[in-house]
């Protein structure tokens, strides 16, 4: 089975588009919304309606929205008020962009946008820096991608993202990609690359046994030929067709069919999808 990526927006007409942000105004029960009520509730995310249509003051209009409640020009001290407001009402002496995201009536990126970063807008606010400032690489991202597709059995979409199931919001995905079409090419650019095994004849098991077996592949399996084995295995125990699709318990593993240690290879015909009770059970074996 070829492993494709699946294109869901590519003819996605404005008429559409415009036709959910009326939807989801409906769904709402109100005559306008932001931009940020969009992103949660809508189908698509805003950046595919600017793309297509314009700014949101646009978008409202085309879809025959009301904008004279919204205020499209905010202040910096608007933007700052905001942040103290937050931390005041947390009690506390920072924010991370997570606590401001749920408790503030901006988007966080458009503060780190207007102010060149999150710690630069704590500063403004008169608040102490968070500290944390982890680097999320884009293998992160094709890990959690991997993750996130295994869990439901199928590409993951725009929708799945906003509903949690990533560790990483959109935002992220979008500084990194782009787009979230963008993405999903180039992890499947970065799965669907040849995996090299390299000769490493020194690469010595040292599990008890009589005779020491040289392998010419590493034990670990990587992430590309890990999901390369899951997806031939459509995502499901081998033997009785469970999946994290259908039981979220489900913890699927990859197991060497002719075990390591009796000379397998990490290669793809030797290796299958278990359940992790399954191979865990065979491993004490």
């Amino acid at each position: 089975m070829k492993f494709e990526f699946v294109e869901h927006s590519r003819n996605i007409s404005k008429e559409e588009l415009m036709n959910d942000v009326i939807e989801t105004a409906a769904k709402l029960g109100k005559h306008s919304i932001t931009i940020e009520e969009y992103d949660k509730f809508g189908k698509y995310n805003h950046t595919t309606l600017y793309r297509r249509i314009g700014n949101w003051k646009t978008v409202l209009q085309n879809a025959g929205l009301n904008t004279e409640k919204h205020n499209f020009i905010i202040s910096d001290d608007d933007y700052i008020s905001d942040v103290k407001r937050v931390a005041m009402f947390l009690g506390r002496d920072t924010l991370t962009t997570s606590e401001y995201q749920e408790y503030g009536k901006y988007s966080y990126s458009k503060l780190t946008k207007r102010f060149g970063g999150w710690e630069k807008v704590l500063n403004e606010a008169n608040l102490k820096p968070t500290g944390y400032t982890h680097y999320i690489s884009d293998e992160d991202l094709f890990t959690e991608i991997e993750s996130i597709w295994i869990k439901l059995g199928r590409q993951p979409t725009t929708t799945d993202i906003k509903n949690g199931y990533s560790q990483y919001g959109l935002t992220t995905y979008l500084r990194h990609f782009r787009t979230w079409n963008n993405a999903l090419k180039s992890f499947i650019n970065y799965i669907n690359m040849p995996y090299e095994n390299k000769d490493n004849n020194d690469i010595i098991d040292k599990s008890e046994q009589i005779e020491v077996i040289k392998h010419k592949t590493p034990r670990d399996v990587n992430l590309r030929l890990r999901f390369k084995v899951m997806q031939r295995d459509n995502f499901k125990y081998c033997y009785c067709g469970a999946s994290p699709a259908t039981n979220p318990t489900i913890e699927l593993h990859i197991d060497h069919i002719l075990p390591w240690a009796k000379g397998g290879e990490t290669t793809l015909d030797n290796l299958q999808t278990l359940c992790s009770d399954c191979n865990l059970g065979k491993s004490d074996l």
